[in-house]
């Protein structure tokens, strides 16, 4: 009997290890932004890939890390920094709850939006307000067999100064679990090249 025990035991760790990553023992490399809107240094998850990008007239400076690329082309794992100036933002207040508001407001748009979770938090030193939210969209892209796949993406919002911080981690919903630890490290690694 202990001998079975043992085995299922076995099986149900190679099982979690399999599906959802270890994320105790995740590996990460160290991130340094070139862009200096960016200003920050954080750690991201050994072997992505990143990139730098800019908004149309400077609305928004960013970084994406992602999952290198799948065989079958299907969504990978996607983890985002952004930073807004506020008088770019178009906000009857500029405060992280309105940051908030408008934000699930554009995520309307998206096929069957849920908000899973909302709760304030702290980050990055100050004040934040996270969430959980549930979509759809397709699974596969530039393919005829592509279908509508149930999304979730975990959000952290920060004010500081004038300037609205976003931190995101997007995932298929029976793959979120797997980076969702390395996303909060990484959320706790984000530090300021110069001080805000």
């Amino acid at each position: 009997m202990k001998g079975m025990l043992k085995i299922v035991l076995v099986i149900g760790v190679i099982s979690m290890v399999t599906f959802y990553g270890c994320s105790g023992n995740m590996k990460y490399e160290r991130y340094s932004s070139k862009d200096t809107e960016l200003n920050v240094t954080m750690d991201y998850i050994s072997g992505w890939m990143f990139s730098e990008s800019r908004g149309a007239k400077g609305s928004y400076a960013q970084v994406t890390f992602y999952e290198p690329e799948r065989k079958d082309k299907s969504i990978k794992a996607g983890i985002v920094f952004m930073v807004q100036e506020s008088a770019q933002l178009k906000l009857q207040t500029l405060n992280i709850e309105a940051f908030a508001d408008d934000l699930l407001e554009k995520r309307k748009k998206l096929q069957d939006m849920k908000v899973l979770s909302r709760a304030k938090a702290q980050a990055l030193g100050h004040d934040a307000v996270t969430f959980v939210i549930s979509y759809r969209m397709l699974d596969k892209f530039y393919r005829m067999d592509a279908q509508l796949a149930p999304i979730q993406e975990k959000i952290v919002l920060v004010k500081i100064n004038d300037k609205f911080y976003t931190i995101r981690y997007q995932n298929v919903d029976k793959e979120f679990s797997r980076f969702n630890k390395a996303f909060d490290h990484i959320v706790k690694t984000i530090n300021f090249k110069n001080s805000k």
